[in-house]
């Protein structure tokens, strides 16, 4: 019975696992989820005109622990109040009791499982010879994707494009050493000689304009689109071989370039190939030739999650980390 809450700050939780380890536990619950063993369920709460609060649950069947956690993104913070643009927490729930044991700020988890699921994707979706990367958007999750590729690809050869010029070389002059191959960073204007090179194409900004056009995609190229707010055009929907979501119910309602296409009556459910836990789960085929051009569109789902928050709160109790917040209801 959970006496005490136990706090994790980033600090915290970013000393629980490594991005490895991480990769294997996305997979693990991208399995278990395609199997039907995951249950969860999200929900974006608009808040005014400003952003938007979305809960988000999820547990693995067997797990000794449940989750939720909140992601809020407010673009405006950044010039009104010099804070960032997105915020997340997670609680932790014990399966038995539905107590909660752990309260961790998750923004840095929040990166770590993003680019662990997308790089298991990839590495399902992708030709598996990818060898070079272009990312879009120098932030952490930026960051974490390409090292979360890493370890699912041989790269020789990544970019990253940023609206920020040092952003994209910070981001360079960073992983390029770590990951010991090349990192370039691109101005944005020159962002097509970079996905024309490039076997996979990752955008996860949270800009709002179309950054990738079908035209410049290479045969065989995989896209994933991870943004909130438009960032390719729309024919590199249209256009794709195959069109790929982690789950059609969430992404037809937030994602503005299947929004578009809805209205022109030019995409819907019926011209999606399959939903990923399909394709896990062998109900609906992967990448099927060497060519195929194939657009992954994800806002995430929940067996990713399950797996990994409950391996974050056991390391850090191993590892002695955070602090005990006492519970005082009974």
């Amino acid at each position: 019975m959970p006496e005490s809450i136990l706090y994790l700050t980033e600090g915290d939780v970013e000393q629980t696992l490594t991005v490895g380890e991480a990769v294997d536990l996305a997979e693990k619950g991208i399995r278990a989820d395609a199997a039907g063993q995951v249950v969860g369920d999200k929900f974006y709460m608009n808040v005014g005109e400003n952003g938007f609060v979305k809960p988000f649950s999820g547990y693995l069947a067997g797990e000794e622990l449940a989750f939720v956690k909140t992601f809020s993104y407010f673009p405006q913070n950044p010039t009104r109040f010099g804070r960032g643009t997105t915020s997340s927490m997670v609680l932790l729930f014990d399966a038995d009791t539905g107590l909660p044991v752990c309260l961790m700020e998750g923004g840095w988890v929040t990166a770590l499982k993003t680019g662990a699921s997308t790089a298991v994707t990839a590495a399902g979706l992708a030709r598996p010879d990818s060898a070079a990367v272009v990312i879009f958007g120098a932030g952490t999750l930026g960051r974490m994707h390409l090292r979360a590729l890493s370890h699912r690809f041989d790269l020789r050869q990544a970019w990253v494009v940023d609206i920020l010029p040092q952003a994209a070389e910070a981001y360079a002059a960073e992983l390029g050493p770590e990951l010991n191959f090349p990192v370039e960073p691109v101005p944005l204007e020159e962002r097509e000689s970079a996905v024309r090179r490039a076997d996979v194409v990752i955008t996860v900004t949270t800009g709002d304009q179309p950054l990738v056009e079908r035209a410049w995609l290479r045969p065989g190229a995989f896209v994933a689109r991870l943004g909130s707010y438009q960032e390719v055009a729309l024919d590199v929907i249209t256009e794709a071989d195959k069109v790929v979501v982690d789950g059609w119910r969430y992404v037809s309602a937030r994602i503005p370039e299947l929004q578009m296409l809805a209205q022109e009556g030019r995409f819907g459910f019926e011209d999606l190939h399959a939903e990923w836990p399909d394709i896990v789960g062998g109900r609906r085929p992967g990448r099927e030739s060497a060519d195929e051009v194939i657009t992954y569109i994800a806002l995430g789902i929940w067996g990713e999650y399950a797996a990994i928050l409950p391996e974050v709160y056991r390391r850090a109790r191993e590892l002695g980390l955070g602090r005990a917040l006492e519970v005082t209801t009974r």
